[in-house]
Formats: structure tokens, sequence, C-alpha cells
């Protein structure tokens, strides 16, 4: 019990998932049992529809078949023959008969007009008889031997015919003279009324042939089912199908006019009514439900087959959509507690581990973004200074993201260098370059955005975002920088040097000012401590000159150092310096190629010496580092001439060591290429740049033996190396030791070693 709660407990949540999906498994059900419903009780109410839709339509045809012999019946009353017979008494004259024949041709032709009819007559009561489309008897005859009704009685019949009637229906079984069965009629009685009199005078009965009416309605609409046809008083006039069904309808279940079920004999029954407005007659349909019960326990049955599908197949889906989901939920979590020591590993479920997981990573990063925040000016300073040297091609976003917003389209760059601080300590140096900053980035805002760069230990740089360029804004900014080079200076007793560089558009403009800036700064060298230097300025006063620093100076300048004559050497520098600087006024970047250029003078005389660079300035600053820091023309002629005469020294303590560097170079080269066949003496020394008797004899004195042999001997040892770690042919490691074939090798080896290189194979196998 307890491993089967720990299991429930350590998947809560698969079984949640699991779960939610065969809750909305629920969803589909209940929409299929509800549409199961609603198409069943669809069904029922279309069958109801159907049935009225019959009746309907049947109502309509044979009110339109009684209409027309309802009408017909009424011309019949009408007619002329029928008004004078209505005064002939028993005793009939010839005129009288002569009337009777022609009133017996015109029930005739009206019988004719309709094929429903299937007789007519009229009792006239003045004369106490009947007369019919053939013939004229009495009543009791014609009772007797013309129409015998069946369920009709003589005196009942009797009596109807002298009563008043508009229009009334009766159904009957009526047998004619012929003694043939019984056939259904439908009776219509209708009064004949004469002049101004108001009691009927003649009594008009059409019989209706039942089984035609019974036709017509059987192949209409009405051609399923039991239809019935009531009289306004309930009477049934006509039945079509089970003639004993109508009874088992209450009679109250008529009077509503409205469809019902009822049940005979274990059999279900729809019964629908409808009552015609035209004599008020009742039209019942009593349809068997039987076939909808079959369809729909079809439908039933289908319905649960899909049922029982959707929840197997929904179970299977959940089971596996929930692992789907559980599973990277799972991986998600455990990868949680196998990363973090501080995982909790009695969590109710995996979705605790990841809730606990995520807030340690707010927690973290909210610690992270305080702590960024506090490196925020850090990175705001990194992120100008990258921006100003050009490293980076800074996005506008990036740079609102740490507060650094450029609302204006121009840029300049001021750069102040701390000449000298009023204390020497460095807590006071840098509570110097903060006042110093603070007053720059004052003093900027009133011209635009202005952003403060910590360059160095003795530079600030200034990034100013302006609105506009012109003549006013370049005179504000000398202004401004005038303003705190005097401020710094009177209140703090510090001396600054301030550059500006140009004016730029876009981004891109913040490297070119801060370039220009930089090189007015470098100005500070002529102009001198405690000034504002101006790019614009600079580049309006120095035009492009060259430097004077003929080649025929320069070979002497080589020649000297190679020899190692400072003396000479100090005289050209001399001379050099008056053509530029004394008789001439040289621009800052020119005197500063000169000086780079009498630099690549000195490299000259190395690489022609095969003398080392790194080897002369190996210990101390490079010679590039000192011209770079050399703050006046002065300072840069000692620093070259101090470079010349390290290289004059090196020259010749490196003669001395030429011997040994010779035999090196030698060594290294014959040990790299011993395996080319055409290696020789000859080759070498065009390589080493001597000559051949000369090399040789360099090479047994430093050596000790002659070149063949030294070569011979890497060979050899080569060759050993190779029999030892490779199973190939002798021609083959003659090769690649650079024999020309295999019994120079052998010869060789045989001489070296003191053996073939087939027995040291073997020997060393």
């Amino acid at each position: 019990m307890d491993i089967l709660s720990k299991w429930f407990y350590r998947r809560t949540m698969y079984s949640s998932i699991l779960f939610s999906y065969l809750l909305m498994l629920i969803i589909p059900l209940l929409i299929e049992t509800f549409s199961y419903v609603q198409y069943s009780n669809l069904i029922n109410k279309e069958t109801e529809i159907y049935n009225l839709s019959l009746l309907k339509q049947s109502q309509r045809v044979l009110d339109d078949r009684l209409q027309s012999i309802e009408e017909m019946t009424m011309n019949l009353s009408l007619d002329t023959q029928v008004q004078r017979f209505i005064n002939v008494t028993e005793n009939m004259d010839a005129v009288d008969k002569y009337n009777m024949s022609k009133l017996i041709e015109s029930l005739a032709r009206y019988k004719k007009t309709n094929s429903f009819i299937d007789g007519v007559y009229i009792y006239f009561p003045n004369s106490g008889s009947v007369v019919t489309e053939s013939a004229k008897s009495t009543v009791d005859d014609f009772n007797k031997y013309v129409y015998r009704y069946v369920d009709w009685g003589s005196e009942d019949w009797k009596y109807s015919i002298n009563q008043v009637h508009n229009f009334e229906y009766r159904a009957a079984q009526l047998t004619l003279s012929d003694a043939s069965a019984p056939s259904s009629v439908i009776c219509l009685l209708q009064s004949v009324y004469q002049g101004s009199i108001k009691q009927p005078v003649a009594t008009i009965v059409v019989t209706i042939d039942a089984k035609k009416v019974e036709e017509l309605l059987s192949d209409g609409p009405s051609a399923f089912g039991n239809l019935y046809v009531l009289d306004h008083s309930g009477n049934k006039l006509l039945g079509l199908g089970d003639q004993t069904l109508l009874s088992s309808v209450p009679k109250e279940q008529l009077i509503h006019q409205q469809s019902s079920g009822i049940q005979v004999k274990n059999q279900q029954f729809l019964v629908s009514s409808i009552r015609s407005s035209y004599r008020e007659r009742q039209y019942v349909s009593i349809t068997s439900v039987e076939f909808i019960k079959n369809d729909l326990k079809r439908i039933t049955d289908l319905v649960i087959l899909v049922t029982f599908g959707l929840i197997t197949v929904g179970i299977i889906l959940a089971f596996i959509l929930a692992k789907g989901k559980y599973d990277p939920i799972k991986k998600l979590a455990d990868s949680f507690q196998a990363k973090m020591e501080a995982a909790p590993a009695d969590a109710a479920n995996e979705l605790k581990v990841i809730e606990w997981a995520a807030d340690t990573a707010f927690k973290e990063k909210e610690y992270f973004l305080q702590a960024m925040q506090r490196q925020m000016p850090v990175l705001r300073s990194n992120m100008l200074l990258t921006l100003m040297k050009g490293n980076i091609t800074a996005e506008e976003n990036s740079l609102e993201d740490i507060g650094i917003e450029f609302n204006a389209p121009y840029f300049c760059v001021f750069l102040v260098h701390v000449d000298q601080y009023h204390e020497s300590k460095l807590k006071e140096r840098n509570l110097s370059k903060f006042v110093i900053s603070n007053v720059l980035e004052h003093l900027g805002r009133e011209l635009g955005q202005s952003y403060v760069v910590d360059l160095d230990i003795d530079r600030v740089g200034l990034l100013i975002n302006l609105a506009h360029d012109n003549v006013t804004v370049r005179i504000n900014l000398q202004d401004a920088a005038a303003k705190a080079l005097e401020f710094i200076g009177v209140k703090f007793n510090n001396t600054i040097t301030i550059s500006i560089g140009g004016v730029h558009e876009k981004l891109e403009g913040v490297y070119r000012s801060y370039q220009e800036a930089f090189r007015a700064m470098e100005y500070q060298i002529i102009r001198g401590y405690s000034s504002v230097i101006t790019f614009d300025e600079i580049k309006a006063k120095h035009k492009p000159q060259t430097y004077i620093y003929p080649i025929q100076t320069e070979e002497l300048l080589i020649s000297s150092i190679k020899h190692g004559d400072i003396k000479k050497v100090r005289e050209i520098m001399n001379d050099v310096y008056e053509m530029n600087f004394v008789s001439s006024q040289l621009p800052l970047e020119m005197a500063r190629c000169l000086f780079f250029d009498m630099m690549g003078t000195s490299i000259k005389v190395l690489n022609s010496s095969v003398t080392e660079y790194e080897n002369i300035f190996d210990k101390g600053p490079q010679p590039y580092e000192l011209l770079i820091s050399s703050r006046t023309i002065q300072e840069m002629q000692g620093t070259l001439l101090w470079i010349y005469e390290q290289i004059c020294e090196h020259i010749h303590e490196d003669k001395k060591r030429h011997s040994h560097q010779l035999e090196d170079r030698i060594i290294a080269y014959i040990q790299e290429y011993y395996m080319d066949p055409d290696i020789s003496l000859t080759k070498v020394a065009s390589i080493i740049k001597l000559s051949p008797s000369y090399l040789s004899g360099f090479f047994k004195e430093q050596v000790g033996e002659n070149f063949l042999n030294y070569v011979n001997k890497l060979r050899v040892d080569a060759a050993k190396k190779i029999l030892i770690e490779q199973s190939i042919s002798l021609q083959e490691v003659a090769a690649r030791v650079g024999y020309s074939n295999n019994v120079v090798l052998i010869r060789n080896f045989k001489k070296y070693v003191g053996m073939t290189p087939g027995e040291y194979r073997e020997k060393n196998s």
C-alpha cells in the first residue's frame, strides 16, 4: 500500500494530464449523445410533420371531390324537372309521366358527371315516390327492392329522408336489387326547397362509391398507414387500413387535433388528426412507428458501436498523449534535479520541481539584473569607449539598453589629458579625475546629450550629441572647453589639455571625431600644456609637406651603422634634424613619419646583417613604444639615436656570435634536407651564401668531420628507425632517407652499423 501510495504521489503530474485528456473525451461523448437525442426527436418530429402533410393533402383531394359532388347536388335541386315534379301527386296524368321521364334523364345525366357517384335518387313526399336515374317507385318498394341498406334500417331511413338536411354525409352498406354483395357507400343527403317555402319539399340522396374514394386516397399521398374520415359529429365516413384501430383512440385524443402516440397489441402507433374547415370533417391518420423504431434501433446500435470505439480510441490516445506530454516535463524536471544542487528531491510532482527551478531562475535573474545595474556605469563606459575606438558597430537598441540615448544626428568628441595633478597619491588623482569628468559632463549638457568615458589613467573622453553642425556650434564647443580648462585650473589647481575632434554625422562619425581629437592631442608637443587644440585649427594651419631624407643619406646611415661608427651616425642624425626642423617647420605627422622611416633604416640594417631585432631590444621598452611615448621632437631624436647606438653595440657583439650562428644554420639545414638525394656541399654553400671551399673548411673545423660523413650518418640513423617501425622494402627505405638505390644504403649501413639492413631488422624485430 505504501509503494502504491508513493507511486501515485510521484505520478500525480502524469495522472493529472491523463485525467484532463479523459475529461476532454467526455465532451465528444456528450456531443454525440446530444446529437443522438436531437436526431431521434427530429425523426419523430419529421414523422409527425410528414403525417400531417399527408393528411392535409388527403383532405384537400377529398374535399375537392366532395365539393364538386355538392355543387352538382345543388344544381340538381334547382333543376326545372325536379321543381316540376315536386307538386306531382300520386295520381299522375300523361304530362306528369312525361315530366317524370325527363327527370329520370336528368338524374342519369347528373350521375355521369362524376365517376365517384354510384347512384342518385330523390324522395318526393307529395307523391310518396322515389325517383332514381332509371325508374320511379314507391318508398317501400324502393327500400325493399332497389336500395337495401344493411346497416340503415327501413324506418330509420324513412325518418332520415323526411328530415331537413344540409349536405349531410352518412356511411352505409348498400345492397342493390341484383342481390350482389353489400358495398360501402357514402350517402350525401340534401333537402330541396321550392320558392319561399321554408320546409323541404324533397330530399336528394347521392350515393358515393366508397371504394373509388379509397382507391383515390390509396394512390395519392396517403399510400401508407391507416386513414379515417369522420364527420363533424365524429362518425366514421370512410376508413383505409385496419378498421379496428380507430376505436382504440380515445375521443379526447381526437378532439385536440395534434399528433400523439397510442399502443395497441404491443405496437406503437402515431395518431395525427386535422379538421377540415369545409363541412368540419375530421381526418385521422394512424401510422405504425415500428419502422421508425427499427431505424432508430439501427442508428442506436451504430451510435453505441461508434461510442464504444470512440471511448476505446480516446482512452488509448489519452494514455499516449499524456505520456507524450509528461515525458518532456519529466525530462526537464529530472534535468533540473540533476544539474541544480539544491533541487528538491521529494517534490509532489515534476511541476513543483519546474516551479522551484523557475523561481530560482527568476531570483538569480533579479540578482543578475541588480549586479548589472551596479555595473551599468562600467558597461556604459566600455560601450562608449569601444564606440569611440571603432571596435564595434553599435546599434541604437543595444545602446538604449544600457542607458545611452542619442536623440540628435551629430557627434563631437573631447579628449582631456591631465598634464599635472595637484596631488601625487593615487586616491587623490582618481578623485581629481572624477571631478574633472563631472565638470565636463555638466558643460557638455549645455550643448547636447553628453557622456564621459574614462580612457586611461591620465585621459578622459567626452562624447557630445549635437542637433546641428554650424559655425556657432563649433564656437560654443571651444568656449565650453575653455571654461572647463579655466575652472579646473583655478578651482582644483590641475593642469589639463583639451583637444576637440570634428563634428560628424551618425554613429560612424563618433570614431572619426575621436581619431581627430586624438590627432589634435598629439599637437600638444607643439602647443604645450594647458591648451585647447581643435582639429579644424590643425587642419587649416598645417598643410601637407613631406620630410627630407634622401636615399643617399639613408645608405650612408646604413653603412655607418653596419660598421658600428656611432660618431658618424650622430653627424648624419644632426644633419637630418637641421634640414627638417631648423630650416623649415615639419608637421607632426611628417615628423613621426620621418623618425619611423629612420627607424625602418635600422630594421634594414638588422635584416642585411643577419641580426635578430628581438635580441637587441629583448629587455626594456621596445623602440616603437619609446618613439610613440616621446612628447617632443627632441625626445624623438634622442630615442632614435639611442636605438642606433644599441644596434651598433649589438653588431660588435654579433660578429663574435656569427660563427656559432652560422654553424647552427648549416646543421639545421642539413638535418632538415638530408633526405633530399640532391643535397651536396655546393648546394648548401649556395643556400648559406658561402663559397664551397670556405664551407668545407668551416664545417670540418666546427663539427669535427667532413660534410659527406655527417650526411651519411644522419641517413643511416633514419634508416634504422624506419627498419624497426615499418615493414617496407629496402628500396623504399633508401628512397626515403635520400639514397638513389638500396646498394648505396647497404654499403653505408654496413660501414657505420657493422651489419646489413636485413640483419638489423631481423635482430630488432
